[in-house]
């Protein structure tokens, strides 16, 4: 059986914090937050977002529905073992349309 994946706790405004209402950069801080919940961010692009954090209000509401979708699913989703049958099905017809 596969552990638990560990989900990131969700970030809280500071107060007496004078937070920008808009992102200069919200393609690639969606795009940052994705990978760093993935785990697949650089060490610049952690840096570089938990630094743009302190300031960006619209990131923290990002990052906080992603963290609240990705904590749903895994409320939600169940694993179930499926049949040899059902796999090589899938791969012969993935293997047809490519």
């Amino acid at each position: 059986m596969s552990m638990p994946r560990k989900v990131p706790v969700l970030l809280h405004v500071k107060e007496n914090v004078q937070y920008a209402r808009d992102c200069q950069n919200r393609q690639e801080c969606l795009k940052a937050i994705r990978l760093i919940l993935d785990g697949e961010a650089t060490s610049e692009q952690l840096h570089y977002f938990h630094d743009h954090l302190d300031y960006c209000m619209p990131c923290i509401e990002n990052y906080n529905l992603e963290v609240t979708i990705r904590q749903l699913l895994c409320d939600r989703l169940e694993r179930k073992a499926v049949s040899a049958d059902v796999i090589n099905s899938i791969r012969s017809k993935i293997t047809e349309i490519a």
